[in-house]
């Protein structure tokens, strides 16, 4: 008898200011801009925009203020004020990423 595996939604590039609560599965780019060892979490920004994060304590611990990183995690109702917050699966160092390229980048995907 064959096991059935479960697979997780597709993570889907966007900008924070283009996240909503019908978003599923993400992957979001910004700097980290604050740690809260509260609760475990992060906020990041990209342009205008920030993002809070919610990790667990070993993914939290990695996370360093000022680095740029990419993080891929499930929408998660705000506790604050926020729109949207993210549970974060995954955390990717993007440290020395060109943004223009990354935002021209962005703007080709769109037409997809």
């Amino acid at each position: 008898m064959e096991e059935k595996r479960k697979k997780r939604n597709v993570a889907i590039e966007k900008r924070i200011s283009d996240l909503t609560e019908d978003d599923l599965r993400v992957k979001v780019l910004g700097e980290v801009i604050e740690k809260d060892s509260s609760n475990n979490s992060i906020k990041i920004k990209y342009k205008d925009e920030i993002l809070t994060i919610l990790l667990n304590e070993n993914m939290f611990k990695n996370v360093e203020k000022g680095k740029i990183i990419r993080v891929i995690g499930i929408i998660a109702p705000p506790l604050e004020g926020d729109k949207v917050e993210l549970k974060g699966e995954i955390i990717q160092n993007f440290t020395g990423l060109n943004l223009e390229l990354y935002e021209k980048y962005l703007k080709l995907k769109s037409f997809e």
